[in-house]
């Protein structure tokens, strides 16, 4: 099991190239010429178009704001009004997004379709919560809000509000988040190679 604990600093901020919002990626896996997988939390300042990601998986949820309506060409629209609500879609579809009320912060787990799969789960654990982590090649625990007691396999650490624990080949070992605060909120990714 190897285990990083990366935190605010460690983090890649990026402004859009359509002036319309910013990107901190938080952590990313590069396979080639391509990356397998990213995660990051981008900050919506106004409406427009999003990325093309042709050939990758979405899957996105709303943080904080009033939420945003998302249209598809090729595909039902959906509104994301609720928060830790994980919603995937086809990265190649060509997306645009309306804000319903003024700026919004989203996390985006971003998968090569053809190489990986991947799952966003979001826990407010009342206590101590058993994590296993062997059936994945990759898993990453995020602090969405509160603080953390991290126990993963000889490492034990203290997550705070903003902090990203990557987890790479987790094996068998046993480990454990405790919530240090009543609303603690912590999304955890999964991520697994196609066999």
């Amino acid at each position: 099991m190897n285990v990083t604990h990366l935190g605010v600093a460690d983090y890649v901020r990026q402004t859009w190239k359509n002036g319309g919002g910013t990107t901190s990626e938080l952590a990313r896996h590069d396979g080639g010429e391509r990356w397998l997988w990213r995660l990051s939390i981008a900050e919506v300042a106004r409406s427009g178009p999003f990325s093309d990601f042709t050939g990758y998986r979405r899957i996105i949820m709303l943080l904080e704001g009033r939420g945003m309506a998302l249209s598809f060409d090729g595909a039902p629209a959906v509104v994301l009004d609720r928060p830790y609500r994980p919603f995937a879609f086809d990265g190649g579809l060509r997306t645009d997004c309306r804000l319903l009320g003024g700026p919004i912060r989203d996390m985006n787990l971003i998968v090569d379709d053809a190489r990986v799969t991947a799952s966003v789960d979001v826990r407010m654990p009342a206590a101590t919560a058993a994590l296993d982590f062997a059936a994945h090649d990759w898993a990453l625990l995020h602090a969405i809000c509160g603080r953390f007691e991290i126990h993963a396999g000889d490492c034990n650490l203290r997550l705070l509000p903003g902090d990203t624990l990557r987890v790479d080949d987790g094996g068998g070992e046993t480990s454990s988040a405790t919530a240090l605060d009543p609303h603690a909120v912590l999304a955890r990714m999964d991520i697994r190679r196609r066999r």
